[in-house]
This record gives structure tokens, C-alpha cells and sequence, in this order.
């Protein structure tokens, strides 16, 4: 149906000593998709969570696991 499209967001991380350089895509109703598609990185890694072009905020794995979320 038109208008039942779910946006489009982008998580990237840098190569940054905790892994290799990534882009990954995916469609969700809202961002929290990020933490599950994010569960296998490694502690110390950085990401930032995009919605089309608009940045939505910077994400770092804590030591405990935890991701730790900025703007």
C-alpha cells in the first residue's frame, strides 16, 4: 500500500583497531533494529546510526557490552 513503506536506515563504522570498515542498510518500523544487527561487534567499537541522510546519533559498545549512545 502507499505510505506503508518502512524507512530506510544506515549503520556505518569505521575501521577503527576493533574491526573492519562496514556499511550496512536495513528497513525497520524504528531504529532500535541497530542494537540487534550491532549484537556481534566487538566491545570498543564506534557506529552512527542514519535515517536516510539524517544522522541520528553515534553508538559505542561499553566494556559490560552495553551500547552507549550519543547525539
Amino acid at each position: 500500500m502507499k505510505g506503508d513503506h518502512m524507512p530506510l536506515f544506515t549503520i556505518t563504522l569505521d575501521e577503527d583497531g576493533f574491526g573492519e570498515p562496514k556499511r550496512i542498510e536495513f528497513t525497520a518500523d524504528d531504529a532500535h533494529q541497530a542494537f540487534y544487527i550491532l549484537e556481534n561487534e566487538r566491545t570498543g567499537r564506534k557506529a552512527i546510526l542514519w535515517q536516510g541522510q539524517k544522522r541520528l546519533g553515534a553508538l559505542q559498545r561499553e566494556d559490560d557490552g552495553v551500547w552507549k549512545v550519543a547525539g
